[in-house]
């Protein structure tokens, strides 16, 4: 028995040596595979159990390998941008299916040598297929399921986790959010010296659009104000001021552009009987001499920019919130409509806290049915806040009683029956009352022969008509000495209805300061003291681009950045040229797909060649308690064992999870030279076993020579 139990003891000594060799074989075949964790092969002993105090029975050995899968390979850089390393604990999830269904297994790696295959999935030279979490573009994770709303970051499954697809990432373009403007306004510059910035932006199908920020010297010093007409292909343009909750309306400016050409080039015409509705009033345009009432006339020989011309002329002679007005010569021109200064062939809107401004220009067509404006559906010019505007204008809606009074800067003005207005006489202040136009214009005489900073006839007072044909508005202009307080509170028990803005809207008070705020105010060292333009508003884009309204069906408002106040990161007034410093704009034109970047967490986001980026996947880290328990698989994969215990999905770089590192792979941990010298350790081990079995042999023999 106990040569028997030799034999077999060397015969086990051979098998474990062989086990041992077909490790250190695997291991050096596999020094150069990318992630490869190299095995090791320990021994135990196999005991017989010893029935003799007096005799040994042989037992032998037995090989246990073990793959040290939980050892770091070092980090070898890469030229491939798809190709990726984990510096730390953790594996990638893949799959062998491109498109995985139940049947398809999800296995883990560290072989992180992906590429993007002829379909574009990112798959590893094993062929197995690189898994994650889907994005939104502001990198929030989202079920691969579109039907699921909640994404589970813990469960490896088809609903959550989607193959990594390269050749699905479409172009982008990205609306312009921020605008930065820096440039010296020269402080030596006379009232009214333009000066202005043109600058590029982008709508939200990526369209590049220009428009000019023009910079005007006010009257008083230090201030300067701002216009900005709308842009080529839009309805409206709006500046606000930074006010948190509510923000008021610095401008806003909206345009008609009669520029569509037919087939032969020529411009189109309005139709005979082709209507636009300006504020509640239908204008025709009609070539007949004895058209109707706001009818444009006109002949087929007139030009365009006749027409346009005429049109606006129409509607200031037609409706008195657009007329021209005054008694002085030459009249106050009223801008709410006017032609543009840039093409004949444009009209502007450009309220002056009269009212919003609505227009209508669905019926603007030509004879064939096609439209001869741009603008293509009804738009709205928002009113110019009192705190914004050159002017501030108060309606009567009825003759003040008598005795009251109205205090304009500083001097009383009292309504009374009592005695007609006397400028040379000791009555300099009292007017009669009659009807509201007569008791205005009265007001007005007292006004200008009383006070000092009214004294010439039209400087700083006028009377317009807001409806009816008769003077009932009080038009104060504000001074270039500084702000003055109107106060009207001993008009009538309910002040606020006897006087209103001209649409009829109360004033929040019966004192309101007559003063214009500047877009840009500066301290006396150069230095922004106050900016009132914060946002800017575009609507009614042709080219189908979203408004940029912060709607939920537009986009956000562009934020304008001037700089901050006191500092001189903007814009600055000191006694130098007009000197542009800077203009910085986000947003871009329409990109393609040009590349990936992977972060240390995992967050995969496609480049693109505008310069815009976007995150699209992010990528799991899964971890196991024990991972030398994984079951190891063909392609450098391993499976989850309940050895190993389950998986825990997590994000990259945090907790246990290592980081996911771009443009490197992880070497072999196989040491060749311990190999070798562990194949020579193997090889005599083998040499001795095999000499067990031929010594046990030689032994049986000369049994077998007793029996003859």
């Amino acid at each position: 028995m106990s040569l028997f139990g030799a034999l077999s003891s060397g015969v086990s000594g051979l098998t474990s040596q062989s086990s041992a060799m077909g490790a250190i074989s695997d291991n050096i075949t596999n020094v150069s595979t990318v992630g490869y964790k190299n095995t090791t092969v320990n021994f135990q002993s196999l005991v017989t159990k010893q029935t003799s105090s007096t005799f040994y029975s042989a037992g032998g050995v037995q090989s246990k390998p073990r793959q040290d899968t939980g050892v770091q390979g070092l980090l070898q850089a890469s030229t491939s941008s798809t190709d990726l390393a984990i510096s730390g604990s953790g594996f990638f999830v893949v799959n062998e299916a491109a498109e995985p269904t139940v049947d398809d297994q999800f296995l883990y790696t560290r072989s992180g040598s992906f590429f993007m295959d002829n379909e574009g999935f990112l798959r590893n030279t094993s062929g197995f297929y690189l898994q994650g979490w889907p994005t939104t573009a502001g990198g929030v994770v989202k079920p691969a399921n579109t039907a699921l709303t909640i994404a589970n970051q813990n469960i490896v499954s088809t609903d959550y986790l989607s193959t990594v697809n390269l050749n699905r990432v479409g172009g982008t373009a990205s609306s312009t959010s921020t605008i930065g403007i820096g440039a010296n306004l020269p402080s030596n510059d006379t009232t009214g010296t333009e000066h202005k910035t043109d600058v590029q932006f982008f709508d939200s199908l990526g369209n590049a659009n220009t428009m000019s920020v023009v910079y005007t010297r006010s009257a008083r010093e230090n201030e300067w104000s701002m216009n900005i007409d709308t842009p080529a292909g839009t309805a409206v343009i709006t500046l606000e001021d930074g006010t948190a909750t509510s923000p008021k309306v610095y401008s806003s400016v909206g345009q008609l552009e009669f520029n569509k050409l037919d087939s032969t080039g020529a411009a189109r015409l309005p139709a005979d009987g082709a209507t636009v509705i300006i504020s509640g009033v239908t204008y025709e345009f009609d070539s007949d001499a004895s058209a109707p009432t706001n009818a444009v006339t006109f002949s087929s020989t007139d030009s365009l920019s006749t027409v346009v011309a005429a049109l606006v002329a129409k509607v200031k002679a037609t409706d008195n919130e657009f007329a021209n007005y005054g008694d002085s010569t030459p009249v106050t021109t009223n801008n709410r409509i006017s032609v543009s200064a840039g093409s004949s062939t444009t009209i502007l809107f450009k309220d002056e806290g009269t009212e919003a401004i609505v227009v209508d220009p669905t019926g603007l067509l030509d004879s064939t049915g096609e439209r001869v404006t741009t603008q293509d559906s009804s738009f709205t010019v928002k009113k110019q806040d009192l705190a914004y505007t050159e002017t501030a204008q108060f309606k009567f809606t009825a003759v003040p009683a008598d005795t009251t009074s109205m205090i304009i800067n500083g001097y009383t003005y009292t309504f009374t029956t009592a005695s007609a207005l006397d400028p040379t006489g000791a009555d300099q202040n009292i007017y009669r009352s009659g009807t509201v136009a007569q008791t205005l214009a009265d007001l007005q005489d007292a006004i200008e022969a009383t006070d000092p900073a009214f004294s010439l006839a039209g400087s700083g007072v006028d009377l317009r008509k807001s409806a009816g044909a008769t003077d009932n508005v009080l038009v104060l202009r504000t001074l270039s000495t500084g702000t003055y307080d109107v106060n009207f509170a001993n008009i009538s028990a309910t002040p606020l209805t006897t006087i209103t803005e001209p649409d009829g809207t109360a004033f929040a008070a019966s004192t309101q300061a007559v003063d214009t705020a500047a877009a840009l105010q500066f301290s006396s060292d150069g230095l922004p003291k106050a900016i009132n333009v914060a946002k800017l508003e575009i609507t009614k884009f042709a080219n189908g681009a979203a408004d940029m309204d912060d709607s939920s069906a537009g986009v956000k408002k562009v934020t304008m950045d001037f700089g901050t106040l006191t500092e001189a990161n903007g814009m600055t007034q000191f006694g130098a040229s007009f000197t542009p410093v800077f203009i910085n704009q986000n947003g871009s034109r329409f990109g393609t797909f040009a590349g990936v970047t992977v972060s240390a967490d995992g967050l995969v986001t496609a480049l693109f060649d505008n310069g815009e980026t976007r995150p699209i996947y992010k990528l799991p880290m899964a971890t196991f308690v024990n991972v030398n328990g994984l079951e190891s698989r063909t392609g450098n994969t391993w499976n989850a064992t309940e050895q190993s215990g389950d998986y825990t999905l997590r994000v990259a770089d945090n907790g246990p999870a290592g980081q996911t590192v771009q443009g490197t792979l992880e070497a072999s941990t196989v040491d060749i030279g311990e190999e070798f010298t562990d194949m020579i350790v193997v090889q005599r081990a083998y040499s001795a076993s095999a000499k067990i079995i031929s010594t046990a042999d030689q032994m049986l023999e000369e049994l077998m020579r007793v029996k003859r």
